[in-house]
């Protein structure tokens, strides 16, 4: 476990315990058995509270999401040969809970010197009593084989006193106490630095004693008497505790022990029952806000390199890593794929479906993805990822759109540290026609000749985006100090590279050129050739909410008129669900171009409007 972890863990302790202890105050817990078996839970309550919630799990990727061009890269220094704080502060803690190990074992093997020393007295119940030198107060230990050590002055004691403390230990080995006493001991070992654990630990020790105090005082009638004992064990010489052995009295305890006895307190049955079940609601309640309140962290996921997860600012609680394809990763295939998912009511993912990317990575983002798990704020809705593929380790391309995977050319290194600053040698709009390449131009911030810095360049992307957020930006050193910057249509033209590639074949003289894949088509145009057209109906948390406004959806159509990929672009969450599971059923007239069908990719705009 992680130091940070540790300190997360500890604080939930912390916290738990005080909320524990103020419960117990409020309602007034106070028959010994009822208070025992609360502390109890409130133990395992602290050991458990890793369970309590799914643990925060950050992501742990093999490459950095570049989007702008990197003008500085850091230079490692040779690291020293101290030890981080956090790491001294582990070792610590363990050194801690390998000496108190051994105090226990300590513990143990003295027990067994003073039952080798002793002599016995008699045997009563199957459990032997023995007389031993070494020890002052009666200590009870064993499971199998239970042993009773008694202090020398034990025969001198009056019949009566004699008889309830021997009716005390007794009650010790038929509740099996020593075993969660030697459990109690393992746990104080591990949370050695805790006080919090301490004095719950404290706490249990009491009320066992105090209950058994009751039940010896209910069979032999003799108050006093027990009284007695308890004083005359207690002005004995202290001695050293036994740790893996409950003593007949610790001298903390006395005051305590004897008040009980005294007093006797006495709850109702349906009393008792009420505060013991209101102690224990407070107890799991605490439980769930503390963890809230100081999470655990999973190990991060492990990406493969070159696998970058966008989630647009949604926060996971776990997911499973995304592995990229050793068959795609040999071909060069990379890009982004885009995914639309829904979430259950506790944030799981249920339903996904890939809206665009390359067919080699698909399998593997929704095999991923499957297994996601978001916090509880973005339940029960549909949500929109990327991920994304790059084979490139020194690329230092921004690309601006929507789904829009990066070039696939190879890009240089990036560049050195020593160069802060670069000038612009090249300014090179690819895939537009003349007219809008003047129009591009004359609104760049950037121009041959200017300065390219970090700040520049994140102007200049956001300058692109806004004019056409199709259009992909990159930027390369050229000659040292100088770099190229690149505005291209995505599947256009290629970059250029230090090797030109081989022309195309060419096209056979009087053949006609191969029709496009795909074509652009304005919303309006294409909702003529609607076919079969089933209306959104209007989610009823939306119109509880009074939510209404227009969900603006990119479509790609296929050839045969069905809907392919669907992308929410803007609108309500709550509104968007609907609008894609309606217009996922369109249908369209297939829509020909020189006499053959195409696809075709437009945008769709559904509005929910309430009635006043």
């Amino acid at each position: 476990m992680s130091p940070a972890n540790v300190l997360a863990w500890s604080l939930q302790i912390g916290l738990l315990v005080t909320v524990a202890a103020a419960a117990a105050a409020l309602l007034r817990l106070r028959v010994p058995a009822a208070r025992l078996f609360y502390w109890q839970i409130a133990l395992l309550g602290c050991l458990a509270l890793p369970l309590v919630r799914p643990w925060r799990q950050e992501v742990d990727t093999g490459n950095v999401s570049v989007s702008t061009i990197t003008l500085v890269q850091s230079v490692g220094t040779p690291a020293g040969h101290h030890m981080p704080l956090d790491q001294a502060a582990l070792w610590l803690l363990a050194a801690g809970v390998v000496a108190r190990a051994f105090w226990l074992g300590a513990g143990f093997w003295r027990l067994r010197q003073y039952r080798r020393r002793s002599r016995l007295l008699e045997t009563r119940e199957g459990v032997a009593l023995r007389i031993s030198e070494d020890v002052a107060s009666p200590v009870t230990f064993g499971a199998r084989r239970p042993v009773v050590l008694l202090p020398a002055g034990f025969p001198d004691l009056d019949s009566h006193a004699r008889e309830a403390i021997l009716c005390h230990e007794l009650l010790h080995v038929r509740r099996r106490d020593w075993v969660f006493t030697v459990a109690e001991e393992a746990v104080r070992a591990v949370w050695w630095f805790h006080p919090a654990v301490w004095w719950l630990l404290g706490q249990i020790q009491l009320a066992r004693e105090q209950t058994v105090d009751r039940e010896v005082i209910e069979r032999t009638r003799a108050r006093e008497e027990y009284i007695d004992a308890l004083l005359a064990i207690a002005g004995a010489k202290p001695r050293l505790d036994l740790a893996p052995a409950p003593l007949f009295l610790r001298q903390r305890h006395l005051k305590q022990r004897v008040v009980a006895i005294v007093k006797e307190v006495r709850m109702s049955k349906t009393r008792l029952i009420s505060s013991l079940a209101a102690a224990l609601g407070v107890l799991a309640a605490a439980c769930w806000l503390v963890t809230g309140a100081f999470p655990l962290a999973a190990a991060p996921v492990a990406d493969s390199p070159g696998v970058t997860v966008e989630l647009g600012g949604a926060t996971l609680l776990h997911r499973a890593p995304v592995i990229y394809p050793d068959p795609a990763r040999q071909s060069g295939v990379q890009g982004s794929v885009t995914v639309q998912f829904r979430t259950d009511s506790r944030g799981n993912v249920i339903d996904a479906q890939v809206l665009s990317g390359p067919d080699e990575l698909r399998k593997t983002v929704l095999q991923s993805l499957l297994n996601w798990h978001f916090t509880p704020n973005l339940a029960n809705g549909a949500h929109q990822a990327t991920i994304v593929f790059n084979l490139g380790t020194g690329e230092v391309a921004a690309v601006v759109g929507r789904g829009i995977s990066p070039p696939t050319t190879p890009l240089p290194a990036a560049v050195p540290a020593a160069a802060v600053e670069r000038t612009v040698k090249s300014l090179n709009i690819v895939g537009l026609s003349e007219e809008t390449r003047a129009d591009l131009l004359s609104r760049l911030p950037v121009h041959e000749g200017d300065t390219l810095s970090p700040e520049t360049m994140r102007q200049l992307v956001q300058t692109v985006r806004d004019f056409d957020e199709h259009l992909a930006v990159t930027a390369r050193p050229v000659n040292g100090d100088s770099a190229a910057v690149y505005i291209i249509l995505p599947q256009t033209a290629p970059l250029p590279t230090a090797t030109a590639a081989p022309p195309p074949p060419p096209v056979p003289t009087g053949a006609p050129p191969p029709p496009p894949a795909r074509i652009r088509v304005g919303g309006n145009v294409q909702a003529a050739n609607l076919l079969v057209q089933p209306k959104p109906s209007y989610p009823p948390e939306a119109k509880a909410a009074r939510i209404q406004g227009v969900v603006k959806l990119h479509a790609t159509i296929g050839k045969d008129g069905a809907i392919e990929t669907l992308s929410v672009i803007s609108g309500d969450p709550l509104l968007a669900s609907a609008a894609l599971e309606a217009v996922r059923q369109w249908v369209y007239r297939p829509t020909l171009l020189n006499g053959d069908p195409v696809g075709v990719e437009t945008e769709i705009d559904v509005n929910f409007t309430l009635s006043q």
